[in-house]
């Protein structure tokens, strides 16, 4: 029997919103987003093991106190070397199969979570994600891959980004391991309910309230429709530059002075729109 655990990396030091994954986002029920992120991975039906993968630094302890709370495993290591963090976690908690998601996606839906994990098992590949080709919105992020793998990637690379990024070695050798795809119906990857910055926390905030009095406030489909309900909550985190790959030097190029407009440099917009 194949033990699947999913490990959730946290850190109270982020750059640009620190202590995000203590911050309340349900303030009636006093919810902070790494309470709601255990326990909506909890809902799944085929994890076995969660472990929050911490840092050894103390001004993780808060995040260790919180695991304990919600009775789920810990591991602390490396604050830089994130692979070596999930490869010994993974080891000490016995994993055959490693979930990875990250403590700032408070909406995470643990349906997605199995899909992903069905699709995994189905094909029998090494490695599966939703975002090889996005269509889930930014926040439901998930992927899985064999420990084999995990143990391959930590004792055979050694450049810093493929270090710091767990998996960006799979992702960016895609045609040496064996890679499953999960994707939506719909294309709804310029939702974003991610917490990264103060305006996308006042969105989860937002966004937990209008959730509380829904039937099935878990499902990610319940988040996409309040989003056509109400087009004003677009707005609130909608300057936020989100990651994308992009098909063509044109539409990259179109990123990059729309995202420069915002930024009021304008002549710097007018040369690259002249390469267009």
């Amino acid at each position: 029997m194949r033990k699947t655990g999913c490990i959730i990396q946290a850190r109270m030091t982020s750059t640009r919103l620190p202590g995000k994954v203590l911050r309340t986002i349900d303030h009636l029920n006093g919810v902070c987003v790494l309470d709601q992120v255990i326990e909506r991975v909890k809902k799944s039906e085929y994890i076995d093991e969660i472990i929050i993968a911490t840092t050894t630094n103390d001004d993780d302890d808060p995040i260790v106190q919180k695991a304990a709370e919600h009775g789920v495993g810990v591991f602390r290591g490396s604050e830089s070397d994130v692979l070596s963090r999930y490869y010994h976690a993974a080891k000490e908690y016995g994993l055959d199969d490693v979930i990875r998601i990250t403590s700032d996606c408070p909406f995470i839906d643990p349906h997605v979570l199995d899909d992903l994990i069905r699709v995994f098992r189905e094909g029998g590949h090494q490695y599966a994600s939703n975002c090889i080709r996005r269509t889930y919105p930014h926040g439901l992020d998930c992927e899985i891959l064999k420990f084999d793998v995990l143990e391959w990637m930590f004792n055979n690379t050694e450049d810093s980004f493929y270090r710091e990024h767990v998996t960006s070695y799979v992702t960016h050798h895609q045609d040496e391991f064996d890679i499953g795809s999960l994707e939506d119906d719909e294309d709804n990857s310029g939702i974003r309910i991610t917490v990264d910055t103060v305006n996308d926390y006042l969105l989860s905030c937002v966004l937990a309230d209008l959730l509380r009095n829904e039937e099935d406030p878990i499902s990610y489909k319940t988040v996409t429709r309040i989003y056509k309900e109400h087009p004003y909550l677009s707005d609130i985190n909608g300057d936020i530059l989100q990651k994308k790959k992009y098909e063509t030097e044109k539409e990259e190029f179109e990123a990059a002075a729309k995202m420069l407009r915002l930024q009021e440099m304008n002549r710097a917009a007018e040369v690259l729109e002249g390469k267009i």
